[in-house]
């Protein structure tokens, strides 16, 4: 009844006034449809600069280790992790080295002097401690390789891991 008196109020009837709003709802009906058909789609590609692509590779070498960690029964193949600071700076980095390697370095160490303290002079250098430890090296690579090959999700893990390895390779080339 509202709008009919409505419609009546501006001198319109019941009947005029319901076709025109009909005529009306078809028309923004028809004007939608057309807004659908002529929007433009725009599709952004965005590429990760080196420094982030090489801090979403750690942030996966960690989050690998862990897992590998967690999945590894051999002591001497689980791989330690600690922060440390570099001479001269106060940020400290997270760094990683297999159990038999940090032992190994322990036990040089320990070796070295024969008088109270630590002779830095004779401490072993990373290149020595990676030459005694070469034999132990390739047993290691193939025990990962085994707990990949037989570990779907420490196999998914790697994956992202070489495929972001991959795009740091590909992005430097293009630089």
């Amino acid at each position: 009844m509202l709008t009919v008196i409505n419609a009546r109020k501006y001198g319109f009837h019941a009947i005029t006034f319901w076709a025109l709003l009909l005529a009306l709802a078809a028309s923004f009906q028809v004007t939608a449809k057309n807004d659908k058909e002529n929007v433009e789609q725009v599709e952004i590609l965005g590429q990760k600069t080196t420094p982030q692509l090489k801090k979403a590779f750690d942030d996966q070498r960690f989050e690998f280790l862990e897992l590998y960690n967690s999945i590894n029964d051999v002591a001497k193949f689980d791989v330690v992790c600690r922060y440390q600071k570099p001479i001269g700076s106060n940020i400290a980095r997270k760094s990683c080295e297999p159990r038999y390697v940090k032992d190994f370095r322990a036990m040089k160490v320990q070796s070295s002097s024969t008088s109270p303290g630590i002779d830095f002079n004779r401490l072993p250098s990373d290149d020595h401690v990676r030459f005694l430890t070469s034999n132990t090296r390739p047993e290691a690579f193939e025990h990962v390789a085994a707990l990949i090959a037989t570990h779907p999700e420490l196999f998914d893990s790697f994956e992202k891991l070489d495929a972001l390895h991959q795009r740091i390779k590909q992005h430097e080339e293009n630089n």
